[in-house]
């Protein structure tokens, strides 16, 4: 898929170290010192390859096989003698669409955090975010849409050095390189218009089709490409082509801007002073730690903007300048808290000690803040021990129980929240549901000689029933009234004669209930 540089000048070599030993550290050497006890056997043993080389160490340092070592003596070992071992790098944060093609694999699947990456293996992400961290602690944050291929991944024994070598193919990367320590230490970065190695430093880099942009935001990198090599400076930048000269660019400074170190209300107006020579801006936003996703990653063409409602807690605020060549300038960095209390809503309707008659009553109250969340709750206890029914905090200012209130006596309040962990109660009010029973309706009579058997239906929240037996229609000559548990009921009749029978169902104080239809009762001789 790649062709090696030798044959090919689309690889620009982006080289960040001072020494050109780094560039063939088989040629170089790394210097050990004597430890009380030490013998050349006993270093060979611990950091050569091969343990018979010791002779090897004795002929370049010119040391007689006879020879006492003394602790501080300085013993010279050619790096291409020592121990190697693959040291993977570790996949710390996946989030969003974020993609793994193992080496000599096909497919690619859902990199998941924790994951192991080895040479070969290509990391891709589409609307994802990668934060990879190497064997010596340095950290590489992968932007959306970019591609990455591990050519390196060494460690050389107990030297501590590391040989760390990649390809960015597409995309954005954001680096934090641990200083490196010895002739072998690399980190390479390499492009499809370059290719790489350093010694500790911070950089952007973003490739476009034919071009590939290196912004230094602390120590120092060199570049080049196949016919030029400069090195850039902390607020440095360069736009590389495949070949030609390259110019450094100046990035431009960070932004003065300030924060309150406490934010007690949301949302919060970011103001800072005009750039010079900003064609637009850029704002991240993380919480607690830069090693993650930014919650925010906007690009804004005004030197504000109106941070969203953050739950409280700790946030880190990048700014930066972007020339009107997409150059990123220096980021300035801002720690705040955010810590908002929540303020008690105010309540409107029902009234206190209002009676209603719908089983879903509209309720409605007043922020302190549009912006804070709230929730009602409803309770049969002024003390809210258990609660009938809640809502969801939202934001807003009225609201129906969560389900239908049945008839009896309720307390009522709003919780409001802030921050997403700090939290208000407002008063508390009664309120009384009334309700009417549905009517009763007689369902089946049976006749037993002078008597009849009547039936009805139950009804719902009724405890008892009123059956009335009457002369007239009206009900104005009343023979008979019972209240009965049951739902039925026995009634002795005179033989050829008629009768009027109904039945209401009876609930408690907060209920209200008529009699249902009357049935005509009469026994036939």
């Amino acid at each position: 898929m790649f062709k090696p540089l030798a044959n090919s000048l689309l690889f620009v070599l982006l080289v960040l170290t001072c020494l050109s030993a780094s560039s063939a550290p088989n040629q170089a050497e790394w210097v050990y010192t004597v430890r009380p006890g030490d013998t050349v056997q006993s270093i060979a043993d611990r950091y050569l390859a091969q343990a018979g080389e010791w002779p090897s160490l004795l002929r370049y340092n010119n040391i007689s096989q006879t020879s006492e070592l003394s602790p501080g003596t300085l013993i010279k070992i050619p790096v291409r003698l020592l121990k190697t071992y693959p040291k993977p790098a570790k996949l710390l944060v996946s989030q969003g669409s974020v993609w793994v093609r193992k080496a000599h694999s096909t497919p690619y699947v859902p990199a998941l955090r924790g994951s192991r990456l080895t040479v070969g293996d290509e990391l891709k992400t589409d609307a994802g975010f990668a934060l990879i961290k190497f064997a010596d602690g340095s950290t590489l944050k992968v932007a959306d849409n970019s591609i990455i291929i591990f050519n390196t991944l060494t460690h050389y024994g107990e030297t501590g050095m590391v040989d760390t070598r990649f390809r960015l193919m597409r995309g954005g990367i954001k680096t934090d390189v641990t200083p490196r320590k010895g002739p072998a230490a690399r980190y390479e970065v390499s492009t499809p218009s370059a290719v790489a190695a350093v010694r500790g430093t911070a950089f952007r880099m973003r490739v476009r089709p034919g071009q590939t942009i290196t912004e230094v935001t602390e120590g120092r990198v060199s570049v080049r490409n196949a016919t030029t090599q400069i090195s850039l400076n902390v607020g440095q930048g360069a736009a590389i082509g495949d070949t030609g000269a390259i110019s450094t660019i100046a990035l431009l400074p960070a932004p003065e801007m300030e924060i309150p170190e406490t934010v007690t209300g949301m949302p919060f107006q970011l103001e800072w002073e005009p750039l010079a020579g900003a064609d637009h801006y850029l704002v991240e936003l993380y919480q607690t730690t830069l090693e993650s996703q930014p919650l925010l990653a906007q690009p804004i063409d005004t030197p504000n903007l109106l941070l969203p409602d953050l739950a409280n807690g700790s946030y880190i605020l990048l700014v930066r300048g972007i020339d009107q060549n997409g150059i990123e300038g220096l980021d300035i960095q801002l720690d705040f808290n955010v810590e908002q209390a929540a303020q008690p809503a105010e309540l409107l309707r029902p009234l206190s000690g209002a009676e209603v008659k719908s089983p879903r009553p509209e309720f409605s109250w007043q922020l302190a803040q549009p912006i804070l969340l709230s929730s009602l709750e409803i309770s049969r206890y002024p003390d809210f021990r258990n609660l009938y029914t809640r809502t969801p905090f939202a934001q807003t200012q009225t609201g129906t129980g969560e389900k239908n209130l049945s008839a009896g006596e309720y307390y009522w309040r709003v919780v409001t929240m802030a921050g997403g962990d700090q939290f208000a109660y407002s008063e508390s009010r009664p309120l009384i549901v009334r309700d009417t029973l549905e009517p009763t309706r007689v369902i089946a009579v049976n006749y037993l000689q002078d008597q009849a058997k009547v039936f009805w239906k139950s009804v719902v929240n009724a405890e008892t029933y009123l059956i009335q037996l009457a002369e007239d229609e009206l009900f104005q000559h009343l023979i008979r009234e019972d209240e009965k548990a049951t739902t039925s009921a026995t009634l002795r009749l005179e033989q050829n004669k008629t009768y009027w029978v109904r039945v209401k169902g009876i609930g408690n104080d907060f209920y209200s209930s008529d009699f249902g239809e009357p049935q005509i009762l009469k026994i036939h001789p």
